[in-house]
């Protein structure tokens, strides 16, 4: 093997320990790319929509992209989603205090993730098939608590619990002219990314994450509760799907039945995206996060060209095939 042939296998290696490489480079090239192609791209309200639009779905790819590390999927987060704002909404509109309501619907998202999670670990059934089922079951739920209809925040005013979950932040909006659209969805996305990114990589629950997921028989072996670990991560991803359900609804005042349909697709696939394993074990959330803006751009960028959905719908299938093909390509170590 040639000096060079050897230089470009430790080359690949080194991007192969670095699952997020590859995404940061797409991410670079596509900005370029509608840097030039797209008019008005790069206006504050244009770069500012891009954040804004990724903060819902990225506070559901956070979740899915931790369930995914620990080896399992969870295709009932956007239902879930749609349960916690029929329930946000229906619990405000009853009277509640909208702190209390909020902490319920939560509540509600931990416990369907909490099912998910013991019905996988169970009875062994995989969780592809399990949240497919559960999907369906939970969407049921959110049509059931709405009476198949849309609920609406009906009171004159709105709580400032609206605000603190994704208000306006105009003193920054107002800096740019003309004004810009960052919303507080952004704060919590990033906050909730560096957390967490810090929880699977600084802590010894991390640890347990990604030894479930690239190998549960040898993380058994020495002492990790598996059942456990994925118990927890199928919770934690079912209440950051509520958690997105209620900044949204905080932003459209509104909830209807199939709210959040789609949802659990972009999630997986924005992780995939930035590098996560369909398998397991590997993958950072910085990655998720990178994954989650590219999608979020390339939309952003289509629609200013004044392009069709359909088209977003391609380039991302194809962004997400090339990237799996890479990452499975660096992964090789002959």
């Amino acid at each position: 093997m040639s000096t060079l042939t050897t230089n470009l296998v430790r080359f690949r290696h080194r991007l192969a320990d670095m699952p997020e490489a590859v995404t940061l480079i797409t991410f670079v090239i596509v900005f370029l790319f509608f840097s030039l192609a797209a008019a008005n791209f790069l206006t504050p309200f244009a770069l500012t929509n891009v954040l804004t639009f990724a903060s819902v779905n990225g506070v559901v790819v956070l979740g899915v992209a931790m369930l995914m590390i620990s080896g399992e999927f969870d295709l009932s987060v956007g239902a879930t989603l749609a349960v916690a704002g029929y329930v946000f909404a229906l619990s405000i509109n009853a009277g509640t205090a909208p702190l209390v309501a909020m902490l319920f619907a939560l509540i509600v998202s931990a416990v369907l993730g909490l099912i998910n999670g013991l019905i996988v670990t169970q009875s062994g059934i995989p969780s592809f098939i399990t949240t497919l089922g559960t999907m369906l079951a939970y969407r049921g739920i959110a049509r059931a608590i709405g009476g198949g209809d849309m609920a609406s925040f009906t009171a004159a005013e709105k709580p400032i619990l609206f605000t603190v979950l994704n208000g306006t932040i105009d003193p920054l909006n107002n800096l740019f002219d003309p004004a810009a659209n960052f919303r507080v969805s952004t704060i919590w996305f990033a906050v909730l990314a560096v957390v967490l990114s810090l929880v699977l990589m600084r802590t010894r629950y991390g640890n347990w994450t990604f030894a479930v997921g690239g190998n549960p028989g040898a993380a058994r072996a020495q002492g990790v509760n598996v059942n456990r670990v994925k118990v927890l991560n199928f919770i934690l991803c079912a209440t950051l799907a509520g958690f997105a359900g209620l900044i949204q609804f905080s932003h459209r005042l509104s909830i209807d039945p199939l709210r959040g349909e789609g949802v659990e697709l972009v999630a997986v696939a924005a992780s995939v995206i930035g590098g996560v394993s369909l398998s397991g074990g590997v993958g950072t959330l910085v990655g998720a996060t990178l994954g989650v803006l590219l999608l979020s751009m390339l939309e952003q960028g289509l629609v200013l060209m004044h392009l069709p959905i359909q088209v977003f719908r391609a380039v991302a299938g194809a962004i997400l095939i090339l990237s799996v093909a890479i990452n499975t390509y660096m992964s090789r170590r002959e």
